[in-house]
């Protein structure tokens, strides 16, 4: 299964950080033996960060997850853009996935497959790897807890959701060692389980204070807690997502909720919990995240906020997230700009970044306690109140009350606004079982067939089929209704 993106990753990253002469001599020099990695702590470090950097290629998190999340929601819209016309992106927009044609659905499948393969290399070697131990463990914990991230990310983008059919539907394959081959699927439970393992095993190895625990550029325990939080939340585990949203709030409290007056996405803010650091270095260019909305500074600006998402926006008096709003090719302010190059920078999408903020967590809080976790309703309001004191400017207007399905809309909509391009928005909509609803008059102009303006829950094209060179090269099973 793609076993030889991992080699290729390997190469990379070793190399591009590394001058040892065990690397340079090897003949054929395209091959690497796994020895001269797997016997190193440093090597296996240095394996390490070349994994967060591949996370954060446009190929995952440093443009197609969050960008897919977007456009197949009611909230953003794809236009034609000034460059390329990247037609496998408006596959996904007009939700015409097939087997065969399927968006960006492979380019997704080999960067997180090869991202694991690495990981995997990590988790087998370390410990028979010569170096410091205490650098070992700090490697060893944040490769199970990546590697979580990662197969949950896979697991939310090409499985069906827990709601559907209570973890029975198609997992994922699951390749835990890096000699494995593995064309089986498990079920979603198994595959679950197998994220909440790898999560509690990466926490166990923190029990040292490292220089990494409490930096929110690598994943430490407080990132554990969080996006444990979220795994919960898709599983519907009301209880367990409360509680490893508490441990968050042990560490992060109230306090550190960026107010409306301080309200940014300045690299590691107050609310950062985990996030990739991005530098000119290692940046994206105009395949980044920054560019595909920010048309002004010379990127693509090819996604759109959709006018109901603009008037969701202005429903508070003097909410900062309306401020992100700016002029658009099309001569309107429908341009989200909430990732913008840092100051001084050359080029595009220089920016970090976000996994999992504190806002995520208080909203994972609220949502859990309404649907029946410890406090009920009385503590969602009091957990979605905290974060709406810091986004408007008349708080007594704009507090939250609902109670029962009406409290739960207000929580979907308050992640709307505060999760936008953060790759949430068609996952809410899956993990939850409802349909995507579009206005037509939010989609003029666009190439969208009208008869996808509204998806049934559940639909298959809200989710990615198996790519068809998986299915030719393994024999693995297409997902149901592909």
């Amino acid at each position: 299964m793609y076993r030889f993106f991992t080699y290729t990753i390997l190469l990379v990253s070793l190399l591009s950080t590394s001058c040892d002469k065990d690397f340079l001599n090897q003949t054929p020099d395209d091959v690497i033996s796994e020895d001269l990695v797997t016997g190193s702590v440093d090597k296996l470090d240095r394996l390490l960060s070349g994994s967060y950097n591949e996370i954060s290629s446009p190929n995952y998190l440093g443009r197609l997850l969050q960008k897919r999340a977007a456009v197949k929601s009611p909230d953003f819209r794809f236009v034609q853009t000034i460059y390329n016309p990247r037609n496998y992106e408006q596959i996904e927009y007009r939700y015409e996935e097939s087997a065969n044609n399927n968006g960006s659905a492979a380019d997704l499948w080999q960067q997180c497959y090869k991202i694991i393969g690495n990981l995997n290399l990590i988790v087998t070697y370390i410990d028979q790897a010569e170096g410091d131990p205490l650098l070992a463990r700090r490697v060893k914990a944040q490769a199970y807890a990546l590697r979580a991230m990662v197969y949950f990310d896979l697991a939310r983008t090409f499985a069906y959701p827990w709601i559907k059919d209570g973890g029975a539907s198609q997992g994922l394959p699951l390749k835990l060692a890096p000699q494995s081959e593995v064309t089986d699927r498990s079920t979603l439970e198994q595959t679950f389980n197998q994220i909440l393992s790898d999560f509690q095993l990466a926490e166990s190895f923190f029990t040292t204070k490292t220089d990494s625990d409490d930096d929110p550029k690598y994943i430490d325990r407080t990132a554990i807690y969080a996006l444990r939080a979220r795994v919960y939340l898709y599983k519907q585990d009301w209880a367990n997502a409360l509680a490893e949203a508490q441990k968050v709030f042990l560490v992060l409290p109230e306090s550190r909720l960026m107010s409306r007056q301080n309200y940014n996405f300045r690299d590691f803010n107050s609310e950062s919990i985990f996030e990739l650091s991005v530098n000119e270095d290692n940046s994206a260019g105009s395949n980044g995240l920054g560019a595909q909305f920010d048309f002004n500074r010379g990127g693509q600006g090819d996604v759109l906020a959709t006018t109901t998402f603009v008037n969701l926006l202005e429903t508070y008096s003097g909410d900062p997230r309306a401020a992100f709003l700016a002029q658009d090719k099309e001569g309107q302010k429908h341009s989200f700009l909430k990732y913008v190059n840092r100051s001084g920078a050359a080029g595009l999408s220089v920016h970090n970044i976000p996994v999992i903020r504190l806002s995520e967590v208080f909203l994972i809080a609220a949502e859990a306690c309404a649907n029946g976790a410890a406090g009920g309703e009385k503590q969602a309001l009091v957990y979605l109140n905290a974060l709406i004191a810091n986004r408007t400017g008349d708080f007594q207007k704009d507090k939250a009350f609902e109670a029962g399905d009406a409290l739960l809309a207000r929580i979907y909509n308050e992640r709307r606004k505060e999760l936008a391009l953060e790759g949430h928005e068609i996952y809410d909509l899956l993990r939850t079982g409802r349909a995507v609803i579009r206005p037509d008059a939010d989609h003029v102009n666009t190439g969208l067939n009208t008869r996808n303006l509204s998806v049934a829950p559940f639909s298959p094209q809200m989710i990615y089929p198996i790519p068809a060179a998986e299915i030719s090269a393994s024999g693995m099973e297409q997902t149901e209704g592909y």
